[in-house]
């Protein structure tokens, strides 16, 4: 087969860019959708049309993960293939450090156009964080969304879309949709009788539909790879704001003709900070020794079965805008192997803010082979304490590698990010 990523090297006057003839990508991320109202994944095929005929069509994975649990730092990594905690963006509502680079900056660099339509999790600006191409939401809002509190789902400007697929630019394109479905509020019901979450997570899959309808009327499916995910789980207990696998486990459905193996299913434990260096390596750039994540196109590709050995988990308590913002650090870090997932709480004394000041131990110990819910806490257990002790270990040097301090970093956030400190 051919490589999917052939260029040519041009010298200009403003420096040195590549003229790339590497296949176009969209990305479509879903908000807040929970693994089990997937069809592909168990749930009622009738609410997921478009996501299972992309299954179908590619690959489902079934072990893929985002390293937090929450909106803005889970897109900060997906943006730069960073953890959070390195890359600035832990805390809800946050952006990056000064000097970070993330994919706008790279994929222009390499000669891809970039544009994000949609929410945009970044919220707050750095030196580096621009997008050469912008569609904002329409004035227009979806099916079952007529209420004041229903206003952020609104429809996307496809005309908008359309013309930048068929624009002139000689260049690829990297398409970034990130979806304000299935997040909350829930919309009223919809002409298929559908309401709630159900018509939340319908019309979301609808929007991917029309993008995958725009591929093909353009005569772009053939050439583009369609990468389809969520940014974390919610909707369910012990999820969202936690780090329990039901917050962190997440969909994924990659296609690409010709690449992809059509209605495959890889097992591998990946992480969505891979998504990044493996964007690189579809265009045929290099992937920067600051990033955490690794290519899986090896994965893809069926040359290995094993990507990580283990993946690391956090959560920042703290919340930055000034609508909803929290003030009370409660920090969480883990990490998970094929078997074990450990999680360590660095304040929890106080109770969790998100949840009513509920306790949780200062360590979690979970055996995912015998116990997949995370229900039989083993921390405590003497027959499990050398390998408590060992995954500990790890964390801490994960910490000091990320320059964590835990408590301290989630207080230096909110000096970053006073009350009041204007938005992006």
């Amino acid at each position: 087969m051919k490589p999917a990523h052939l260029f040519v090297f041009l010298a200009i006057s403003c420096g040195s860019v590549f003229a790339n003839d590497g296949p176009n990508i969209l990305i479509y991320i879903a908000d807040d959708q929970f693994l089990s109202s997937v069809g592909c994944y168990g749930a009622d095929p009738s609410h997921t049309p478009n996501i299972d005929r992309l299954a179908r069509e590619g690959a489902r994975f079934t072990e893929c993960f985002t390293p937090s649990s929450i909106c803005t730092p889970n897109r900060g990594v997906l943006l730069s293939g960073m953890y959070p905690l390195k890359n600035g963006a832990h805390p809800n509502h946050s952006g990056f450090y000064d000097g970070i680079r993330s994919l706008p900056n790279y994929m222009k660099e390499i000669g891809y156009r970039a544009c994000i339509v949609g929410k945009d999790g970044i919220q707050k600006p750095s030196d580096m964080y621009k997008w050469e191409f912008r569609i904002k939401k329409s004035k227009q809002h979806v099916s079952g969304a007529n209420e004041p509190h229903q206003d952020r789902h609104r429809k996307t400007r496809f005309d908008e879309v359309a013309k930048f697929l068929s624009s002139k630019d000689d260049r690829p394109f990297c398409l970034f949709h990130a979806a304000s479905l299935p997040h909350g509020p829930d919309v009223n019901e919809i002409p298929n009788g559908l309401k709630g979450y159900d018509a939340n997570n319908f019309l979301m899959d609808a929007e991917l539909g029309q993008y995958l309808d725009l591929l093909e009327s353009h005569g772009l499916d053939k050439n583009t790879v369609v990468i389809y995910l969520n940014d974390n789980e919610a909707r369910n207990d012990r999820t969202k704001n936690t780090l329990y696998e039901t917050g962190i486990h997440i969909p994924m459905v990659i296609r690409w003709p010709g690449r992809i193996q059509p209605g495959s299913d890889i097992d591998t434990m990946v992480s969505t900070l891979d998504l990044m260096p493996t964007l690189l390596k579809i265009a045929g750039g290099e992937i920067p020794a600051e990033m955490d994540g690794v290519s899986m196109l090896d994965v893809w590709d069926g040359k290995v079965d094993r990507l990580h050995e283990d993946l690391f988990f956090s959560y920042t308590g703290v919340i930055v805008n000034d609508s909803g913002r929290q003030e009370k650090p409660f920090p969480m870090r883990a990490i998970r192997t094929d078997q074990y997932k450990y999680i360590r709480y660095l304040n929890p004394e106080i109770g969790h803010p998100k949840f009513k000041g509920q306790k949780f131990p200062a360590e979690e110990l979970f055996d995912l082979r015998s116990d997949p819910e995370e229900k039989n806490n083993l921390a405590q257990s003497a027959e499990h304490q050398q390998i408590k002790s060992q995954l500990g270990r790890k964390v801490d040097e994960w910490m000091q590698a990320m320059n964590d301090r835990g408590i301290e970093s989630e207080l230096a956030s909110l000096k970053k990010y006073p009350f009041g400190s204007k938005k992006k």
